[in-house]
């Protein structure tokens, strides 16, 4: 084998090998394609709402994984390099860290929209999709009409399963059910129609002090539920729940933490059935608590009228043992 043969199989093994490692440093960092809108999301629940609005003109990255909360995120290499391309920002406004991703990634003219405020009910959610609507056509207004039309079906999607959520929780009374809830899901229970008897700040700003308090406000209020949101922890409402006896439920506020909760709607439906478990759960439990508590006082009467039956017999026992007694005299 001549020398030129050899010299041109090594450059091809080097060639191959650095497709090899290209390809795979490229894992790091989605395909983005030419032809889309590049959104970076912090979270599920804005990455969600994006792909609806969005549909195929735009290539959507979520930040932050769907079990953990978005202050307690760390920035990788990878998240700079997916800002930096990127023309649209999605994010809630309780990320500390979003700033120095920005700055890091270089992108000055990337946009940002702050959707702030709660999200997790059909009404709120609809505000957050009617801003990131918005957005889009700012950013790509050749496709206005798509994501108007994508927009108009994902709220119609939300309405629908509202209207189901609701005719079921209608067939009981919620609101006699006091319910002791994390802050982050308030408007989630009010929207279904529970009942707030306290509520609570995530656990890492609680002492031993305000959980003592949360278990005294549950006893008086008589809680019969108790309102965990899942990324926040759930360590300190169960601790609260056993201490007062009452049932222990885990909301999600972003999509995708639990099976079949990819949008906003599904996860609005996932919180709702936890909910209707729960209270058909106590409702079940309280109706036989009221079922041994009418036999029980069937019981007591029927107690009651055999002693005075027995101090009748007693009587008249008595009586004609006198009688007796006095003819044999």
């Amino acid at each position: 084998m001549n020398l030129n043969v050899k010299q041109n199989r090594i450059l091809k093994l080097i060639a191959i090998l650095f497709m090899v490692v290209t390809l795979s440093g490229a894992e790091c960092v989605p395909c983005m394609s030419q032809d889309t809108v590049t959104i970076v999301c912090s979270t599920t629940t804005l990455g969600s709402l994006a792909e609806e609005v969005g549909g195929d003109h735009v290539t959507v990255i979520s930040l932050v994984q769907p079990g953990v909360c978005p202050s307690h995120f760390d920035i990788r290499p990878s998240h700079v390099a997916e800002v930096e391309q990127a023309a649209l920002i999605l994010f809630h406004g309780i990320e500390p860290w979003l700033e120095d991703l920005i700055t890091a990634s270089g992108n000055e003219d990337i946009i940002r929209v702050n959707l702030n405020g709660p999200w997790n009910t059909p009404v709120l959610a609809q505000a957050k999709i009617e801003i990131i609507r918005d957005a889009l056509i700012t950013v790509d207004p050749e496709n206005t009409l798509d994501y108007e039309k994508n927009a108009g079906n994902t709220i119609e999607t939300l309405n629908e399963t509202a209207e189901i959520i609701k005719a079921e929780i209608s067939q009981y009374n919620v609101s006699e059910i006091p319910v002791l809830c994390m802050d982050w899901q308030v408007s989630s229970v009010e929207w279904m129609g529970g009942s707030i008897a306290g509520s609570y700040g995530p656990p890492e700003t609680l002492s031993v002090k305000d959980i003592d308090e949360l278990i005294s406000i549950g006893k008086e209020q008589h809680a019969l539920m108790v309102i965990d949101n899942l990324q926040s922890g759930t360590d300190v409402g169960s601790q609260i729940a056993a201490a007062i006896g009452a049932e222990h439920v885990v909301f999600s506020n972003y999509p995708s933490a639990f099976p079949g909760t990819e949008t906003v709607a599904q996860m609005i439906a996932y919180n709702a059935r936890q909910f209707i478990d729960a209270v058909q759960k106590i409702q079940t439990e309280t109706e036989k608590i009221s079922h041994l508590e009418t036999q029980l006082e069937a019981s007591k009467e029927k107690t009651q009228i055999y002693r005075v039956l027995a101090a009748v017999f007693f009587i008249v026992s008595t009586v004609e043992a006198v009688l007796l007694y006095v003819r044999k005299k």
